[in-house]
């Protein structure tokens, strides 16, 4: 075996880095979620950040559960709407997103972040299929899923008329 154990002086400095990091991260987490009314909540904070950009988006109301299925709020007009984020670098996208049809469910939104910053909210109808087509999609089962990628963000937020004549809801900064 090659290589030397690291000095436990460096690894007692690296602990206490990681600790004072995260009583930082705890801080400014505290802070999110008091903004948001939500006290003290361990979910993932870009899941709830995307739930309430969404909900202001949509203006509704949260689902009474927040832990039920399907879907997350219920429009002004009454639709359920399913809210989901898509997280990524500014430079590169290692990550993409599986959208899908949920039975009962209006709208499918989904949440666009690229270097911690929501770059766009996308609110997708249950038929998919016209959109996937727009798209240039090949994958099969195109009516109830679409497989998004970013170069489908960059062709929808480039295009955003013709993706709302689809059938879709786009929201690009300034949102509000």
């Amino acid at each position: 075996m090659t290589g030397h154990a690291p000095h436990p002086a460096s690894n007692a400095a690296a602990a206490l880095g990681l600790l004072s990091s995260l009583a930082s991260y705890r801080t400014a987490r505290q802070e999110l979620l008091e903004t948001m009314g939500l006290g003290r909540s361990n979910r993932d904070p870009l899941a709830e950040v995307a739930e309430h950009l969404a909900l202001a988006l949509w203006e509704g109301r949260l689902a009474e559960s927040r832990v039920q299925a399907r879907y997350d709020l219920v429009s002004a007009d009454g639709a359920f709407v399913q809210v989901k984020y898509l997280a990524n670098p500014l430079d590169s996208w290692p990550n993409e997103h599986s959208v899908r049809s949920i039975p009962g469910v209006a709208w499918y939104t989904l949440v666009v972040y690229e270097a911690f910053e929501v770059t766009g909210v996308l609110a997708f109808p249950p038929d998919l299929a016209e959109i996937c087509r727009a798209l240039g999609k090949r994958h099969p089962e195109q009516s109830t899923s679409l497989q998004f990628t970013r170069r489908n963000w960059w062709t929808i937020r480039d295009d955003v008329e013709t993706y709302r004549q689809l059938g879709m809801r786009v929201w690009l900064p300034p949102f509000l």
